[in-house]
């Protein structure tokens, strides 16, 4: 005996607690996709390459310093070698300073010398290429891409958010179902063992059993297709969080009675305002504006004006080789005109075209936000008809299934009307759970559709979530 509880006592101590499934909440669920999620984390990559790019073109404005030394080693090295340096400077208005300090070092019969070549010249473009809005092109559409990418990352984030909600409430609502579907099974059960009782009393027939039997057998199957359906919703909800398909969790058991107060009209006049899509179509008709005029400016000839100051000396050292006497300024232009101009009149005609057709994108940007804010807001508005239906629907299930149990308890009726009253109760709570987790997402979608979603501080929880109808409750009035 003492060996027997001493060996209970030491399997009591070894056993381990089960940790219980983490509860993951709604904007836990959002913060896990904003991380994780393949699709924000390419978006986030291709913005970091945006930058690289905007970072690119900015260097053609930076100083650019060129250190040059050539030369040989040995007793010849002083005839061989080579000291310059090349500085350039390119202006935000086309401008172009350029530097070049150059020493090379001679022998002849006469002895050792170096020879100085020093050049400065500014170039300043008259026609072609004249102007901050030709000379930053390439930073201009680096930048352009940039925003472009700013607002492709904040619909990702939208979209992602709406979709980890909707798979979300998709949980909370099929785990809901498992727990109305195991109440239904119990239900079912005890009818079923009523049933028996009253037939051995004979008081009911067989027919009343195999009802009963076949009612519970249709609620057990209900339950494990609740139970799988829940398992894949979880499946796809793991998918968008980027998690293992083994990790476990479990979901707050509550749905937001939560709506968007916004009439179609103001819906339709922020979405227009506000939303990215309209922006970026504005700005692509922007860009698309800055490209007719840069294409109109390579049609112009080439004629630049240059100023220049050089130094060309000789001297016995290295050091002397450098001064600032002996400059001669001189000032000259240079013009090209091409006779061939095809591939500037193609550029050219090409973004004519490429802005009408941003012009028509804007039009079509617009004709597409106001549908789906039409959409959003009308099934909005569905859907609260379709839950004072349901919740209706579920109360007079609620009564009906009531006095059909009174009745069959009392030997006033067969089994025949709870069966049938069980089955209402179960379709009319299904219902009125699908169209709970379907109004928490219509409220996001409405926000995304608008353009004023923000994923990080809209998706919350209800402090004081609604109550369902099947739940007790202690209220009078309920």
């Amino acid at each position: 005996m003492v060996r027997t509880t001493s060996l209970i006592l030491l399997a009591a101590l070894s056993a381990t607690p089960q940790e219980r499934p983490e509860i993951l909440t709604l904007p836990r669920a959002v913060e896990l996709a904003l991380e994780h999620n393949p699709r924000i984390v390419d978006s986030r990559d291709n913005l970091e390459q945006a930058r690289l790019s905007v970072n690119l073109a900015q260097s053609a404005f930076r100083l650019k310093v060129v250190p040059n030394v050539l030369g040989s080693f040995g007793q010849s090295s002083l005839s061989n070698q080579t000291y310059g340096i090349r500085f350039s400077q390119r202006l935000s208005f086309g401008s172009l300073i350029e530097a070049n300090v150059v020493s090379a070092g001679s022998r002849n019969q006469l002895g050792d010398f170096y020879n100085a070549d020093t050049s400065f010249l500014i170039t300043q473009p008259l026609l072609r290429g004249f102007g901050s809005a030709v000379a930053q092109r390439d930073v201009h559409r680096a930048e352009t891409q940039v925003a472009e990418q700013l607002r492709q990352t904040r619909i990702t984030e939208q979209q992602l958010a709406v979709d980890v909600a909707s798979a979300y409430y998709r949980v909370v609502g099929l785990s809901l179902l498992v727990e109305v579907a195991s109440k239904t099974l119990e239900s079912s059960r005890s009818l079923l063992e009523a049933s028996k009782a009253k037939l051995e009393a004979g008081r009911v027939s067989q027919l009343d059993v195999s009802r009963a039997s076949q009612l519970a057998a249709e609620a057990e199957s209900q339950l494990l297709d609740s139970r799988g359906n829940l398992e894949d919703a979880k499946d796809l909800l793991r998918g968008l969080l980027d998690l293992d398909l083994d990790y476990d969790f479990e979901v707050s058991r509550e749905i937001p009675h939560l709506i968007e107060p916004v009439s179609l009209e103001e819906a339709m006049t922020l979405a227009l305002r506000a939303r990215p899509e309209m922006d970026g179509a504005r700005q692509a008709l922007a860009e698309a504006e800055r490209s007719v005029d840069f294409g109109r400016n390579q049609l112009l000839p080439q004629f630049d004006v240059k100023v220049g100051a050089t130094r060309q000396e000789t001297a016995p050292t290295f050091w002397n080789s450098f001064g600032l006497n002996n400059y001669h300024f001189t000032t000259f232009f240079a013009a090209s005109v091409p006779v061939d101009r095809t591939p500037e009149q193609t550029q050219y005609h090409g973004s004519l075209i490429e802005r009408d057709r941003r012009r028509r994108a804007v039009e079509a940007t617009e004709r597409r936000v106001s549908e789906e804010v039409r959409r959003a807001v009308r099934r909005q508005e569905r859907l609260l008809r379709s839950l004072e239906v349901a919740e209706s629907r579920l109360e007079f299930a609620d009564q009906e299934l009531e006095v059909a149990r009174l009745r069959f308890q009392r030997g006033l009726a067969n089994n025949l009307d709870v069966v049938n009253a069980e089955e209402n109760v179960l379709s009319a709570k299904s219902r009125q759970i699908s169209i709970l987790a379907e109004l928490a997402v219509a409220r996001l979608a409405i926000r995304e559709a608008v353009g004023i979603l923000d994923p990080r501080r809209d998706l919350v929880e209800a402090p004081e979530p609604p109550r369902l109808f099947w739940e007790p409750t202690d209220e009078p009035d309920r």
